[in-house]
């Protein structure tokens, strides 16, 4: 077995088959000549035994029924033809997926472990050999150290050393085509490429080397922190909970801020390990402690929700569009200065209005945290104007909205979708163009276009959907 430090390696580029396409399984973000794709062998729910360090009122507010969404994931980046191959999971549907996306395990040129791991390097093996026979794997000098280590090893009683064993088996199958390097520190002036664009960064405390890799998307970067997080939805509110799968938990804990901060500082797209699908989005610091994990927005769910809009809203433009997926993340708390200004608007918009058109109520965005209820409910006496009122300000409280840069950064992805879509929007460049200017100037808030509110007078507000669950729904 061959063991040498490596910066770089001389590209062997694959074809990127004509039958690619994007499945309802995998989610990808961008796409040729560059792009990252989840590859979801499972989706499954933790348990907070697992969890070290989580309090009473940390699992009854975050896991009251004992269960935590979790996954297995594995990563295909393609950067101009070339397949590289981050971790290999089980292998249970590895190269099913591999196959829905056109490929074969012959077409991966390339793997990096992050770790050694049954449920990150299954995949490697078929029937004892190696799986992907022209690829070159790569992981980091730390973490081949510990696994290949006899020493601690034989501390384990025998029936404990399965771990060993397998990871041993594994990099033995790929024999001299196993090559190590030094992860470099997240902060590092000086980062580590390990192969082009694709950059192995230091995340130790899970295992002796964990390593994330950042990989570079033309302009922007994309972070896969692979076991960062077990508990997404417990360790990023409250990143000081470790599990009992860290080797190290203290130095676990002190990995995941440190990244988590330099994620949400830098306005990262990120993807894990075991993350739910779609696995990937962005994090952002929340005002009263820890951090705020935000979804990217599959494919499916942006043209559902666009094709809806369109069709119910003939007078769509892309702003209106915009404002749509907006209104789902930021709900009515940008549009309220006070409780009393609030209650004046409300007023006199009812006064001024002759035509409520639309329908009573309907879910804002593709998530439905929000929805627009039409004014037509309080003209109608449907809902008496101050529990309306209520309503509408206690939503603006019922969200954590992203930080400009977050939301820019889920819009950008969000456009690249809808640009894929080749739509026949009137303005649609240009709008497009406006739309990224004002993000660019630190401004995010829109009104609907001229033509929206001329054939369709929306006259609505934002409500949260618990709210509205909450007080308003039995009224309708």
């Amino acid at each position: 077995m061959k063991k040498t430090s490596v910066l770089f390696f001389a590209a062997v580029f694959a074809i990127m088959p004509a039958t690619a396409q994007q499945t309802p399984e995998i989610f990808q973000y961008r796409s040729t000549p560059v792009g990252v794709s989840v590859l979801p062998e499972l989706q499954q729910n933790g348990h907070v035994h697992t969890l070290i360090g989580a309090t009473p009122g940390i699992l009854k507010k975050y896991a009251p029924d004992g269960i935590i969404p979790s996954a297995v994931n594995a990563f295909l980046i393609y950067r101009y033809g070339q397949l590289t191959l981050i971790d290999a999971g089980f292998g249970r549907k590895l190269f099913e997926r591999l196959q829905s996306l056109g490929f074969t395990a012959d077409d991966v040129s390339v793997v990096l472990l992050t770790h050694l791991h049954g449920d990150h390097i299954g995949g490697l093996l078929r029937d004892g050999k190696a799986a992907f026979p022209n690829a070159t794997v790569y992981l980091s000098k730390q973490e081949y150290d510990y696994w290949t280590n006899d020493e601690a090893m034989n501390k384990l009683p025998e029936d404990r050393r399965g771990n060993f064993e397998n990871a041993r088996k594994t990099l033995a199958a790929y024999e001299e085509k196993v090559f190590t390097f030094e992860p470099a520190e997240i902060n590092a002036e000086a980062q580590r490429e390990v192969i082009p664009g694709i950059y192995g960064i230091a995340a130790f405390g899970h295992t002796p080397g964990h390593t994330m890799y950042k990989i570079a998307l033309g302009t922007e970067e994309f972070l896969v922190w692979a076991d960062l997080t077990h508990a997404t939805a417990i360790q990023l509110p409250h990143p000081e909970v470790a599990v009992t799968y860290d080797l190290h938990p203290e130095q676990a804990v002190a990995t995941r801020k440190e990244v988590l901060a330099y994620a949400a500082k830098n306005a990262l797209p990120v993807a894990g390990s075991h993350i739910a699908f779609p696995s990937a989005g962005w994090v952002f610091e929340n005002k009263q402690g820890g951090y705020v994990f935000q979804p990217a927005l599959t494919p499916e769910a942006v043209k559902k929700t666009v094709n809806e809009q369109l069709q119910k809203y003939a007078g769509t433009r892309l702003q209106d569009i915009y404002k749509n997926f907006f209104q789902d993340y930021f709900g009515p708390g940008h549009i309220i200065p006070d409780a009393a200004a609030a209650k004046k608007y409300l007023q006199e918009e009812l006064d001024a209005c002759t035509e409520t058109a639309g329908v009573a109520v309907e879910p804002a965005g593709s998530e439905g945290n929000f929805y627009r209820v039409n004014l037509s409910v309080v003209k109608e006496k449907k809902i008496p104007f101050n529990l309306f009122l209520d309503a509408f300000i206690e939503s603006a409280n019922d969200v954590i909205a992203p930080p400009p840069a977050v939301w820019t950064a889920q819009w950008n992805h969000i456009i690249r979708i809808i640009d894929n879509l080749q739509l026949d929007i009137p303005d649609y460049e240009a709008d497009k163009e406006r739309l990224n200017n004002l993000l660019a100037e630190g401004k995010y808030v829109v009104h609907h276009s001229d033509t929206y509110e001329e054939q369709h007078k929306p006259h609505y507000r934002i409500i949260s959907k618990s709210v509205f669950e909450k007080k308003l729904r039995k009224r309708l």
